[in-house]
């Protein structure tokens, strides 16, 4: 083991305990310790969900990344195990960059195989940036090696007019005859974003094969570069999701760093050809999906549950920052792709339902049973005799802090708003988005862990993700409604650590 993969695993032993687990999201994942953004190597392996991060433990602020890792039975309760990768070469010596991994059978037995972005910084260019080239590193669950051909793409492998130095995030695929695609982060030096696709015979050797897809007039919305590419079929649909670098904000999309995806289908020349396309996420918190697919079908998504605009700037002192959303299931419904927490979440119920049906008009009111920081919460709202113009949900309520959910069904606009959440926001603080109209008719399903909030709107047509760093005795959760609806409210407490 390298001396910096060491060091690491050392250092994270000794300051694992730092933080009191109360003081932890109950079943979002975090780090043992320091820094956590983008999901990496989602997989099954030896009857385990694998996931892997970038990761620098010694301090909760960006670093060059190591790959931290954990495992998980049920996508909930996770195990975190020793660090997989630290920046030990001379080829990712800045950095282990976003990846993916792959279960693979040998002669030998079985192995995890992964690809992963090795960034180097070039001192000739003046924005600091990196030279960046894809590498393999194999395993088996617990230890990595890294390739000694690596790395197996290298700047020389690029078709002309794509950057060096925005060329990353692999997305490994393997195919029905055992050959293997890469699908490849990338923009043009002459400006677009792009993601190229490379084929080999056996992950090791590999070759330029097309740009998948490419900006067009009818992608410019989505920004200068799509990081994190991911590709797969969902009810015989092909579903291309990435995360765009300044993407405008206009309908659903929030703007800025937003992860989104497009449904289309792969045309006769190889290409993917986009026939609709939407946000995966309207809040404030949600970058760098990756999917993976269960033992039993479903297609599940996780991303890293923070903005990179914002990670930085929190305003609040903790040893760790960063989390994982709640896994997600997908699918797709009338071309769009869908939303729901994992099922596995109901396993995590603690005591009875609460269910509530209340007419609300002018003041706010609170339902009895219905308040806590861990909770799962579904509410349907139909407007009444006269109907209404607003209608306000306020959590993580006390000592003059809240969240806020709001809905203007004549605008069929929904927002969050944590203005008042306290500290953590670094600046973030109103999302909206634009829902389908149904006559003022809303169903909410919202996910609270201690410190956030995910939010699905018309049985997950949208999510609105939001971390909040709200001091966990402000438990309340009031209803306020311009006008008269009402309000179907059911409740279940979530077991805490």
């Amino acid at each position: 083991m390298n001396q910096l993969l060491r060091k690491s695993i050392e250092y994270e032993k000794i300051n694992a305990h730092i933080l009191d687990p109360k003081d932890r999201p109950g079943f979002h994942l975090t780090p043992a310790v320091g820094w956590m953004n983008d999901p990496n190597g989602f997989s099954r392996y030896r009857g385990q969900y694998h996931l892997f991060y970038q990761y620098w433990p010694y301090e909760p602020f960006w670093g060059s990344p190591y790959w931290g890792h954990a495992v998980s039975d049920d996508l909930l309760r996770w195990k975190r195990l020793p660090a997989a990768l630290a920046p030990d070469q001379e080829y990712d010596r800045d950095g282990c960059f976003s990846g993916t991994a792959l279960p693979e059978e040998t002669p030998e037995g079985d192995r995890q195989f992964m690809m992963y972005t090795g960034n180097v910084r070039d001192p000739k260019d003046p924005s600091g940036r990196g030279l960046q080239t894809q590498c393999i590193a194999l395993g088996d669950g617990l230890i990595y090696r890294k390739y000694s051909g690596n790395p197996v793409i290298g700047t020389g492998d690029l078709p002309p007019d794509a950057d060096p130095y925005e060329f990353r995030d692999p997305k490994l695929l393997k195919q029905e005859d055992g050959t293997f695609r890469a699908l490849i982060a990338g923009r043009r030096k002459s400006g677009g974003a792009q993601i190229l696709q490379y084929v080999s015979r056996n992950g090791l050797q590999w070759k330029y094969d097309r740009c998948l897809i490419g900006a067009s007039l009818a992608t410019a919305h989505l920004g200068w570069m799509w990081e994190c590419p991911d590709l797969f079929l969902l009810d015989s649909r092909e579903v291309l999701i990435a995360s765009a670098i300044e993407a405008e904000r206009t309908g659903e999309y929030p703007g800025g760093k937003t992860c989104f995806c497009m449904i289309g289908e792969t045309g006769g020349d190889g290409g993917f050809r986009p026939e609709k396309d939407h946000p995966l996420d309207s809040g404030f918190d949600f970058y760098a999906g990756q999917t993976v697919l269960s033992p039993d079908g479903r297609r599940i998504l996780i991303g890293w549950m923070q903005n990179p605009d914002t990670a930085n700037r929190r305003g609040i002192e903790l040893p760790i920052n960063g989390q994982m959303s709640l896994p997600r299931e997908l699918r797709l419904e009338d071309g769009r792709v869908m939303q729901r927490p994992v099922r596995e979440l109901e396993k995590l119920y603690e005591g009875p339902e609460v269910r509530r049906t209340v007419k609300a008009e002018e003041e706010r009111i609170s339902v009895p049973g219905i308040r806590g920081r861990s909770l799962d919460l579904e509410l349907s709202l139909k407007p009444a005799a006269g109907g209404y113009s607003r209608f306000g949900m306020r959590f993580a309520e006390g000592n003059g802090c809240y969240t806020e959910f709001s809905y203007d069904p004549a605008k069929s606009e929904a927002a969050i708003d944590r203005s008042r959440s306290g500290p953590g926001s670094g600046g973030m603080v109103l999302r909206r988005t634009k829902v389908r109209d149904r006559d003022g008719a809303l169903d909410l399903r919202m996910i609270l862990d201690r410190y956030s909030a995910e939010i699905f709107i018309n049985d997950g047509e949208q999510v609105l993700s939001a971390v909040i760093y709200t001091g966990r005795e402000a438990e309340d959760i009031t209803f306020c409604v311009n006008g008269t609806a009402i309000l179907d409210i059911a409740g279940h407490q979530i077991k805490e650590k």
